[in-house]
C-alpha cells in the first residue's frame, strides 16, 4: 500500500516524531511505500492534505484530535481514502472512540486489516468536524489555550487556562434551535458524536461516531458551582441523573446569543456564535481495529 502520515511533531508533550518515524519503519518493513510529512504551523497539514492524489492508500493522521480536523478540512474529498488515527496527541478521542491500540505492531495490524467504519460528517457553515461541537465554558477554555500555546501540551497544559476561564468566566444565555423547530436555552451546548469527552468524561453514553444523529447536551447554568458539578457528574458516569442537563437528538442545530460565545470543533478554537451546524450521514472512511 502506499501511505501518507501527516504528522503533528509537536502533539501531546511534544514527543511525538520518535513515534510517528518508528512507525512508518514498521510499516516499510511490512513493505508499504510510506512518506512523512511533518506539520510546520498551523495550516501545514490542510495544505498537504488538499495535494493528496488517487494514488494514495491509506491517510495516517499522527497527531491529536485537533491536526485530524486540521486534515479532515485540508482533503479535497473526505469520502474518499481511509483515514488512520495514529495517536500521539493529549486526548485522542477518536482513536479511543475506534478502539485502536497504542502498540506500533497492532496499529500495523489494524492499518492492514482493520474495519471501514462510515463516520457521520458535522459541517459548521464549510467547517468539518468528526466528533464533537461545543459553545460556552470549554470553548472558552480552548480559545484561552490557543491563545497561549507554545510547544507540547499534554494535560497539564490545560490546567492554567482553565483555571483562568473560570476566574474571569461569566456565564452567558444561549439559544439553542433543533431541526428548525425545538427551541431551548442554556449556559453551554455540546453536540457530541462520541462517547468520551476529553478522553475521559462521558456525557451521551449512546453517542457514536456513525449513529446518524447529534447528541445533544444543554447545561442549564454557568455558574462556577454548577460547571464543577456538570464535570464530577461526566467523570462518574452519572451525568443522565443531572437534573440541569438536557439532552436531545438532532441533525441540525443553530446556537445564538445576544454576544459573540466562543465556539470549538473537535477540540479546536472554531471562531464564535452565531453558528449553524449540520449533519451529513457516513460520509468519513474510518479505519477502526477490527
Amino acid at each position: 500500500m502506499r501511505v501518507l502520515i501527516i504528522g503533528n511533531p509537536i502533539a501531546g508533550t511534544g514527543k511525538a516524531i520518535s513515534r510517528i518515524e518508528e512507525f512508518a519503519q514498521v510499516l516499510e518493513r511490512r513493505g508499504h511505500r510510506t512518506e512523512i510529512f511533518l506539520t510546520s504551523g498551523a495550516g501545514s497539514a490542510a495544505e498537504r492534505a488538499r495535494t493528496i492524489d488517487s494514488s494514495l492508500d491509506r491517510l495516517v493522521i499522527a497527531g491529536g484530535d485537533g491536526t485530524v480536523n486540521e486534515v479532515l478540512n485540508g482533503i479535497p474529498d473526505p469520502s474518499r481514502v481511509p483515514l488512520f488515527h495514529f495517536p500521539v496527541g493529549t486526548a485522542n478521542q477518536l482513536a479511543l472512540s475506534l478502539g485502536l491500540p497504542s502498540e506500533m505492531e497492532l496499529l500495523a495490524n489494524a492499518l492492514e486489516k482493520g474495519k471501514i467504519l462510515k463516520a457521520d460528517l458535522g459541517l459548521a457553515g464549510d467547517r468539518r468536524f468528526l466528533m464533537l461541537l461545543t459553545a460556552g465554558f470549554d470553548a472558552a477554555v480552548t480559545e484561552e489555550v490557543k491563545r497561549h500555546r507554545n510547544g507540547g501540551l499534554g494535560y497539564i497544559g490545560y490546567v492554567i487556562p482553565i483555571v483562568k476561564t473560570i476566574a474571569y468566566h461569566k456565564p452567558v444565555r444561549l439559544k439553542v434551535i433543533l431541526d428548525e423547530h425545538t427551541e431551548v436555552t442554556g449556559a453551554t451546548v455540546m453536540l457530541l458524536k462520541v462517547r468520551l469527552y476529553g478522553g475521559f468524561l462521558v456525557f451521551a453514553e449512546d453517542a457514536r461516531l456513525n449513529s446518524g444523529c447529534f447528541h445533544v447536551c444543554v447545561f442549564r447554568e454557568g455558574s462556577v458551582s454548577r460547571i464543577v458539578s456538570y464535570a464530577l457528574a461526566g467523570l462518574t458516569r452519572t451525568s443522565s441523573y443531572h437534573t440541569d442537563i438536557m439532552r436531545f437528538r438532532a441533525r441540525s442545530v443553530r446556537i445564538e446569543s445576544d454576544n459573540c460565545v466562543p465556539v470549538e470543533a473537535d477540540g479546536d478554537h472554531y471562531g464564535t456564535t452565531p453558528v449553524t451546524v449540520r449533519l451529513e450521514p457516513s460520509v468519513v472512511p474510518l479505519i477502526t481495529s477490527g
